[in-house]
């Protein structure tokens, strides 16, 4: 799992049927200091997330596959909460 900042909404008029009824987000993972760390990446929304949101990506093995019950679920990201805020504190040296 990762943070990310939706960055935009990903339309298509032929897709899947894995993708039916299901938003496409771009998504751009960031650091724990809200930095880019690397490409964005397309996201299953799950939650109901918006473009300017931070949220919590799913990537692992089966994660869709377990959520949305489908037998093989094509996807590999998928967005799982919208995160209010953080707090990172680090240990004194």
């Amino acid at each position: 799992m990762y943070l990310a900042k939706v960055i935009g909404k990903v339309v298509s008029v032929v897709k899947h049927s894995a993708y039916d009824a299901r938003t496409l987000l771009l998504v751009q993972p960031i650091s724990l200091q809200g930095k880019v760390v690397r490409t964005p990446t397309i996201a299953v929304d799950y939650v109901g997330a918006g473009e300017g949101d931070t949220v919590l990506v799913g990537s692992a093995p089966g994660v869709a596959q377990e959520v949305f019950d489908i037998e093989r679920a094509p996807i590999r990201e998928l967005i799982v909460g919208v995160v209010d805020r953080f707090d990172v504190t680090y240990p004194e040296v």
